[in-house]
């Protein structure tokens, strides 16, 4: 008789065991099974092999339907991932990009080295296809960086090493423009909104930061700035884009929300080169005494276009000899100059020129501004043109003065057929001045923190900061300006001369006032009303700005 080993008893438990995970289920404990018998008297031993053999095949069968079974579920169970996943990134956005991103961080990989190995069939087929739906995304294992928000002067967004930041502002003016004379054509007194803007600032690292905004005031609402800028050092930077252009001490220095009357001077709001397409090396030198900025332009002032392959040259520079010496009188006494020159071929942008308005074409500024100058339908700057400009800023302790001279050398033609340009010499000068009778110091024009927000609640009483201005500025041209072949010379004058009186109210640090008085005088009669026709040599404006801006 054959004695039985332990192979029975093998043999029934892996049938126990197959017979389990068939169920694809875990069964609740069971007591062992028991063991094979011993051989019974009258069991022949080739009957009992015969049973082996046959218990043997049938745990055979029983391990093919396991393996084929288990890989019907994972088949299943990938299905139904890709389907969810699928599904994910079919409700994302197309400019999404951070959402696409989160949803490829879900996704599961490995890894090999440095590289990223597709696991899922989603996987495999975002490496393979081309991503049509413009949706960027990162690898897997791309590591996301938590954000710190806070807010001051805007909403400011940094990871939390500072490498990368986003700061949001806002700038919203509501003006009330009396005018005397008033007419229905130009120079109508009521409500206006100058500037509503919005912007997007800050850096993708350290190195390179960028900033966009976006403008509607009295022409619609358009890209105003959209820059990158390299910014290894504070001695040297690269900036490209559109942005504003390094001419002239108040354009380049002094943003709008910290004018000391309410729009810049007649030279800078009518001929001041504005914003251009360019690129400049700029920074700041000599332990900060010395700002420079040099570039090349496109030369269109107020346009996104170049009408002609030359472009314009700019340089500027601004000094504070004396910043070293901490408390002194002239420690703030800031001197320097600018110039540009460059060949034009144009549309005119702005058509004509005005009083307390920056340059625009739309027909709300003639409005809110009085021209008292338009070009002719038709005319055109071409030729050679040449800026150049001289300016001191002096800041002391409540004091702020701000005096410039600028010139230029203009051509125009009167159709674009026409053979030849009128050469126009140009020069104008402004001085302004500001004081703050709430004891408030400044050493240069930026934001204003009141000592004393406003405020009428009796444990917190404030009245705000106030500011007492005045400015006196002029601008001429020569008079080759009055040529019919340019304008009507019975309407327009080329020269004007604007006085500025007023005060500045600051309630806290993002809301100002100006309540302003300018008185402009004109070197000729020039038109408020064409219908009928009536002129005048003078032009008072009441103004009275609200300003917002965090």
């Amino acid at each position: 008789m054959r004695v039985l080993g332990s192979r029975p008893l093998s043999l029934c438990l892996l049938f126990a065991m197959a017979l389990t995970l068939s169920a694809q289920e875990v069964p609740a404990p069971q007591p062992p099974a028991p063991a094979i018998p011993p051989q019974q008297p009258g069991v022949a031993p080739s009957e009992l092999d015969q049973r082996v053999r046959d218990l043997e095949e049938l745990n055979r069968k029983l391990a093919e339907q396991l393996a084929a079974s288990e890989a019907r579920h994972q088949e299943q169970m990938q299905r139904l991932l890709d389907e969810v996943q699928a599904i994910k990134v079919a409700t994302l956005p197309t400019s999404g990009a951070s959402a696409a991103a989160e949803v490829t961080a879900a996704q599961p990989s490995s890894t090999r080295g440095n590289d990223v190995v597709p696991r899922t069939t989603q996987e495999r087929r975002d490496a393979a296809v081309p991503n049509y739906r413009g949706v960027s995304r990162l690898p897997a294992s791309e590591e996301r960086l938590p954000l710190k928000g806070t807010f001051g002067q805007g909403f400011d967004f940094q990871t939390e090493d500072g490498e990368a930041s986003l700061q949001i502002h806002q700038e919203t003016q509501l003006d009330y423009r009396g005018f005397e004379p008033s007419g229905e054509e130009f120079a109508r007194s009521g409500f206006y909104v100058p500037r509503v803007r919005a912007f997007l600032t800050g850096r993708v690292t350290k190195q390179w930061e960028y900033m966009f905004s976006f403008n509607r005031g009295f022409g619609q609402f358009d890209l105003l700035d959209g820059w990158v800028n390299y910014h290894p050092d504070d001695r040297f930077q690269i900036r490209a884009g559109r942005f504003m252009t390094p001419f002239n001490y108040e354009q380049f220095a002094v943003q709008n929300m910290w004018f000391i009357a309410p729009e810049r001077s007649l030279f800078t709001s009518n001929l001041g080169l504005n914003r251009m397409l360019g690129v400049q090396v700029w920074g700041l030198l000599f332990d900060k005494r010395l700002d420079y900025a040099l570039g090349v332009f496109d030369g269109p002032r107020n346009s996104y276009e170049d009408f002609n392959d030359a472009k314009d040259i700019m340089g500027y520079l601004n000094a504070r000899p004396f910043q070293k010496f901490d408390g002194s009188i002239v420690e703030n006494l800031n001197i320097g100059g600018s110039f540009t020159y460059g060949a034009q071929d144009n549309y005119l942008v702005p058509a004509g020129w005005r009083v307390a308005a920056n340059a625009s074409n739309a027909g709300t500024a003639d409005r809110a501004a009085p021209p008292f100058y338009l070009f002719n339908r038709g005319v055109e700057e071409r030729g050679d043109r040449a800026f150049w400009s001289a300016h001191l800023a002096y800041y002391y302790k409540q004091l702020s003065l701000i005096a410039d001279y600028n010139g230029a050398i203009l051509r125009y033609a009167a159709s674009n057929t026409a053979p030849t340009s009128f050469v126009i010499p140009t020069h104008g000068f402004s001085v302004a001045a500001g004081y703050f009778l709430t004891g408030e110091e400044v050493e240069r024009r930026t934001i204003v923190v009141p000592k004393k927000s406003f405020d009428l609640r009796r444990e917190s009483f404030g009245l705000g900061a106030w500011e007492l201005v005045a400015r006196y500025n002029m601008l001429t041209f020569d008079n080759n300006l009055l040529s019919p072949e340019l304008t009507d010379p019975t309407l327009w004058s080329n020269e004007v001369w604007a006085t500025n009186l007023g005060v500045n109210w600051y309630l806290n640090r993002f809301l100002k006032v100006y309540l302003d008085w300018q008185h402009a005088d004109f070197g000729r009669p020039v038109a408020y009303d064409t219908e009928p026709l009536r002129k005048s040599q003078t032009n008072d404006l009441f103004w009275f700005r609200l300003q917002f801006y965090f």
